[in-house]
């Protein structure tokens, strides 16, 4: 990730939650983000709808190995769509959406490899996935709500309640912004 990125991606998820009229601490909806964009969300599902051809495929990443496929940015012409695997739950969708949505606003080049074969689908650059999972992060919990609750003593499942994300994410959230580190730092300070 390059050098300060993680401050420039604080004011961008700022701006754009202040576009979606969200509060630092308040859920943002990855899918109104994306509409605001005019960037159209598809299912592997709709995708896969018109095509038998291809249920086999739509089995695959949605029952046998939902692991390997979470979402896409795909150029469609002059236009970029959103391909997302509906098999998987909605808290992680959601974070999926920020994630490929942050790919959109940091304008990334679309370098990624997509593949039929082998143990993962796709190979990316891992600077633009570094920077997408930074700002994705700070959409969706912001590291200013991450240390307010943090020093509230919310725990990761009311946090993940709280911002429509999944537990997983929120305990990365609060780990990766050092929010429970501070908090605790805080308490310990003040009970001298």
């Amino acid at each position: 990730m390059r050098r300060g990125f993680k401050a420039e991606a604080k004011r961008l998820a700022l701006e754009v939650r202040e576009e979606l009229g969200v509060t630092t601490h308040e859920a943002m909806d990855p899918y109104t983000l994306a509409e605001l964009y005019g960037i159209d969300v598809f299912t592997l599902h709709d995708v896969t709808e018109d095509h038998s051809e291809a249920t086999a495929a739509l089995r695959h990443f949605t029952e046998i190995r939902p692991d390997v496929f979470s979402a896409a940015v795909l150029c469609l012409g002059r236009r970029l769509v959103i391909v997302e695997n509906s098999g998987h739950e909605r808290p992680r969708r959601s974070s999926t959406l920020a994630h490929e949505m942050s790919h959109i606003l940091l304008e990334h080049k679309f370098t990624t490899l997509l593949r039929t074969s082998g143990r993962e689908c796709r190979n990316s650059d891992h600077d633009q996935e570094s920077e997408a999972a930074e700002l994705s992060g700070e959409l969706l919990l912001p590291s200013d709500a991450a240390r307010r609750l943090a020093y509230n003593g919310v725990d990761d499942e009311s946090v993940a309640a709280r911002f429509g994300i999944s537990t997983e994410f929120a305990r990365w959230r609060m780990n990766v912004t050092g929010a429970r580190l501070i908090a605790q730092r805080a308490k310990a300070r003040s009970s001298r």
